[in-house]
């Protein structure tokens, strides 16, 4: 099994998003995207922690 990793980060309002070039995802455009490529979505990560415990990046763990 192979498996790829998307950052996602959290905005001022509390929304997460990954950046790419052609501008911000949402986690549901991301799964969507990663899924038309044969990947599979598995869970998540988090990556990072801000002030009082507050998840702030976590990683999408994707299957192929």
């Amino acid at each position: 099994m192979r498996y790829k990793y998307v950052r996602m980060k959290c905005s001022i309002g509390g929304i997460y998003y990954h950046e790419t070039e052609d501008g911000k995802r949402s986690p549901r455009q991301v799964i969507e995207d990663m899924a038309a490529q044969g990947y599979r979505y598995v869970g998540n990560v988090p990556v990072h922690l801000g002030r009082y415990g507050a998840l702030t990046e976590y990683d999408m763990i994707f299957e192929y």
